[in-house]
């Protein structure tokens, strides 16, 4: 797995950006906003933002919510996965940024001490990248017909669902053969009928190790979440967490 999202080579991005044209279509908003809700008392920031480390540099700038609305933020450099490009999100950038911070204590995880524990499977950090998807229904069912060897705009009926926690369900895709290091197992994050997170999990091979990319959308911003697979269980846990970080570069 790439140490950058946004580049990495298992990403579907490319898949949805072809799908979009099929499924949404329609025009981006380049509006600006603040943010959505009002500015939080000081002991509400303080809760929102405890845990993480604004000490360092911060920049001024811009990142894309969902439609493209580009939203005014304190982007503290340290967080981003290439610090250096701190000062180019501007109103002209596309409004995408790729994140770390460490799992436990939320303090920023230089780059440089990922080397080399990504093979080791001693991944501490949570990476994630700010971007603009699709509606997550449509990135679900977009999902669901690549993995299961359907067309991506396909309007064949959806696969059943396993319960394997509160919130998180499997999708039964059909068996078919594929080399191991192409197969992956899907899963639905929902809240009611509606699905709220899509997660797709590499599976365990020897001297690999597995990992899953979670879409969600936070705050209005489209959000990919990438971890190792043992990380699943606490798919809610870092979701909240990237959700305050976010909150609280926003407000």
């Amino acid at each position: 797995m790439s140490l950058a999202l946004k580049f990495s080579a298992a990403t579907l991005l490319g898949l949805f950006a072809v799908a979009v044209a099929v499924i949404a279509g329609g025009p981006i908003s380049q509006g600006v906003t603040s943010a959505r809700n009002a500015k939080p008392q000081d002991g509400g920031r303080a809760r929102i933002c405890a845990g993480f480390d604004f000490s360092g540099k911060i920049a001024d700038g811009y990142l894309a919510q969902h439609g493209g609305t580009k939203v005014k933020v304190r982007i503290p450099a340290d967080y981003l996965l290439f610090p250096e490009t701190a000062d180019t999100f501007s109103m002209d950038s596309d409004g995408e940024a790729n994140f770390n911070f460490h799992r436990d204590s939320l303090k920023p995880y230089p780059r440089r001490e990922m080397q080399g524990k990504i093979v080791k499977g001693e991944e501490e950090w949570v990476s994630f990248l700010v971007t603009n998807f699709i509606e997550i229904n449509d990135v679900a069912r977009v999902t669901a017909n690549i993995l299961s060897g359907r067309k991506a705009a396909s309007g064949e009926p959806s696969f059943a669902e396993q319960a394997v926690s509160e919130g998180l369900f499997q999708v039964q895709l059909p068996v078919r053969w594929q080399p191991d290091w192409q197969k992956q197992t899907l899963f639905f994050g929902r809240e009611g009928s509606s699905v709220t997170n899509v997660i797709s999990c590499t599976v365990l091979q020897p001297r690999r190790y597995p990992h899953c990319e979670q879409i969600t959308r936070l705050g209005g911003y489209d959000v990919k979440i990438g971890y190792p697979l043992d990380q699943l269980k606490n798919w809610k846990r870092m979701k909240g967490n990237i959700q305050s970080l976010l909150n609280c570069m926003t407000n």
